[in-house]
Formats: C-alpha cells, sequence, structure tokens
C-alpha cells in the first residue's frame, strides 16, 4: 500500500492507494474527456470493476489495443482512498491461454457481455461465472445454450420459468432489471436492448 500526500494550494489530501493484479475479461468502454477512458472489467478475483484508464485514446497508447470488449487480459490495478475514490489502470497485457478466441471472433456472445456489463454488481467476485467465461470463448458453444447456462448461473433456471406475461412455458428472453422471463411474442413488447433473447 502506497500514501501519497498532494497539496492543491488550500488543503493536504492523503490518499492510500493499493495495488492488485488479476485476470479480466473487458465488458465495455466509455470515452472520458478527450484521451482518457473508463473501462469495465470482470475480474477473476474481484468481480466487476470499472477503472480508469488514462490517455487510453491517445494514438501511442500500448494499452488501448488490449482493452477492446471481449479481450481477455492480465490488468494492473491501484484502487485510491482520498477524495477521489475509485480504481485506476496502471498496466495491462492480453492473456495468451485465450489467443485461440481472436481467430474465432465470437461476435455472437457480444449481446451476452453487454448484459452482464450492464446488469453485474461491483466489487462481487464469481469464480463459477469467470470459469463459465473461461470456456464460451474457448470453446464454440451453442449461443442460445450458453444465454441459458449464464441464467442459470445467475440464479434464475429457463427450464422451469413461464412468460411473465402470458404464463406460456416457451420462454425466450429474460429481463433482469425485472427478473423475469418472456416468450418470444410477448418479448417484443420491450426495448431489445433490456433482454437478454435465446430460442
Amino acid at each position: 500500500m502506497s500514501i501519497v500526500l498532494i497539496f492543491d494550494g488550500c488543503y493536504i489530501y492523503l490518499i492510500f492507494m493499493r495495488e492488485f493484479y488479476s485476470k479480466a475479461i473487458v465488458l465495455g468502454r466509455k470515452d472520458s474527456g478527450e484521451v482518457d477512458a473508463v473501462i469495465d472489467l470482470f475480474t477473476e478475483d474481484f468481480g466487476k470493476i470499472s477503472a480508469w484508464a488514462k490517455s487510453v485514446k491517445k494514438i501511442k497508447s500500448k494499452l488501448s489495443g488490449h482493452l477492446q470488449p471481449m479481450s481477455f487480459v492480465k490488468a494492473r490495478f491501484i484502487q485510491r482512498s482520498g477524495p477521489k475514490d475509485g480504481w485506476s489502470m496502471i498496466d495491462c497485457i492480453s492473456d495468451d491461454d485465450f489467443s485461440d478466441f481472436y481467430t474465432k471472433e465470437r461476435y455472437d456472445l457480444l449481446p451476452l457481455i453487454n448484459f452482464l456489463n450492464k446488469y453485474l454488481f461491483e466489487f462481487q467476485s464469481d469464480r463459477k461465472l469467470w470459469a463459465f467465461l473461461s470456456q464460451i470463448f474457448l470453446k464454440k458453444y451453442d449461443t442460445n445454450q450458453t444465454s441459458k447456462a449464464l441464467l442459470k448461473i445467475m440464479g434464475f433456471d429457463p427450464d422451469k420459468s413461464s412468460c411473465a406475461a402470458c404464463h406460456s412455458n416457451l420462454v425466450g428472453a429474460f429481463k433482469a432489471d425485472s427478473q423475469i422471463f418472456l416468450c418470444q411474442r410477448c418479448a417484443l413488447k420491450f426495448n431489445p436492448n433490456e433482454l437478454l433473447l435465446f430460442k
């Protein structure tokens, strides 16, 4: 743990910084100012975190190429405790264990990754979910079966559920904010960005 004193002309801030390391998958990336970005990751050790990546949008940035959604990385972070709490990314490299993934182009899994990014709570580690994500990228499982398996890991079983609107047993979508299943017909009434779809 590092302790840093910062003087801004009026006050002296005492900031505690702790360094962490973890494997992670990039869930999303949001611009922050002209050259920075906030990276959403699901980490093996700490669950979901959002980390500030400084100057990552600069042409010469060594981190930018690694921090694309659905990339597996080995990352180092600092957790700050002070006037500006949060996580900052120090460094990251591609995880060689997943090098084959880049040739498979699993863009069919992007809706699943977006779903996780939107609905996972931060700082809740889940080793079972991490193992599941690792396997679906290393092996080309059917996308629909993958979505169903993910929901079961999260505690929701499509095979034992019915549509919350019409009570049909043939469900084809899950609405996470309401924690309900819907059949494909009833799912058309909702924004598809709010749903995890499957057959």
